[in-house]
């Protein structure tokens, strides 16, 4: 091999991987950028629910006010849980919930 083969090889490789760890890094901002979507629908979820929940019974009960406030705060809580639960990573993965001993 002459010496130039051998520096459009080695440019060749370093091209490869410039590329490979420019796409990592794309894929690490994906990620965050994952999480960060995911992290608003989750709180957003457990206020819409818990409002549209409280409102169903409000109108089912007829007390106007009070479950619509109740399960609006109830599902913030949850969504805030959600969110602990996410960012921790303690989500329900496998080997979360420790084995009862028999």
């Amino acid at each position: 091999m002459s010496i130039l083969n051998k520096e459009k090889n080695l440019s060749k490789r370093i091209d490869v991987a410039l590329a490979k760890k420019d796409n990592k890094q794309t894929f690490k901002n994906t990620d965050s950028l994952n999480i960060y979507y995911r992290v608003g629908t989750e709180l957003l979820a457990g206020l819409i629910i818990g409002a549209g929940i409280g409102w169903t019974l409000d109108q089912w009960v007829n007390t106007t006010p009070l479950f619509l406030i109740l399960l609006f705060i109830l599902g913030g809580v949850a969504g805030i849980y959600n969110l602990w639960r996410i960012l921790t990573g303690k989500g329900l993965k496998m080997g979360f919930f420790k084995k009862k001993d028999k």
